[in-house]
């Protein structure tokens, strides 16, 4: 495949961070943009018994501290959460799990099966 007219920078303003845009100096890391607020929530679900998937995450920020929680259903069944700082002092998660560990019982083609 031959592409013609391919570049390797950036396509306009809109995409270099908030001290290139005014022709300031930087370097680009977000450590750079101070003076832009950062303040969010975001949170996703994602649930498909046909799959087993159960999972999601949920988190919020507010200037220097980032708190949240995430959670998975593991294959033996239990659900393992986390919640969370992040902050100054790093990331600093609590885990903990709901549920209790099951497992198959072997099959035939599991029987005899030696290592």
């Amino acid at each position: 495949m031959f592409l013609v007219g391919v570049r390797n920078e950036p396509q306009g303003p809109a995409y270099l961070p908030p001290g290139h845009r005014t022709g300031g100096g930087g370097t680009g890391h977000p450590d750079d943009w101070a003076g832009d607020p950062v303040n969010y929530e975001f949170s996703y679900e994602v649930q498909d018994a046909d799959t087993g998937l159960d999972f999601g995450h949920r988190e919020m920020r507010k200037d220097m501290e980032a708190t949240g929680t995430y959670h998975v259903l593991l294959p033996d069944g239990r659900t393992q959460i986390v919640e969370y700082i992040a902050d100054q002092n790093g990331y600093r998660p609590i885990i903990r799990y709901e549920g209790t560990a099951s497992y198959p019982a072997p099959g035939p083609s599991q029987e005899g099966y030696k290592y």
